[in-house]
């Protein structure tokens, strides 16, 4: 009896490591998919930007142009 209180004093704390272990990897793996989703984000909002800025600047020249008219 004695035995297999030490055996459980022994694999459980074992048992309860690994599954912090696994709820860390699979925490560490959200992060990663998160911080690649939002690198995506940041990228569409600066094509987005650009995109703006340089329509922003043909109307701005557009605008010039006809008032010379």
């Amino acid at each position: 009896m004695a035995s297999k209180i030490k055996e459980v004093r022994i694999i459980l704390p074992i048992y309860l490591l690994r599954q912090v272990d696994v709820k860390a990897e699979h925490f560490e793996r959200q992060v990663q998919r998160m911080e690649q989703e939002r690198d995506a984000w940041e990228k569409k909002y600066e094509e987005s930007e650009a995109r703006y800025q340089a329509s922003k600047k043909e109307l701005d020249e557009l605008v010039l142009q006809m008032e010379g008219l």
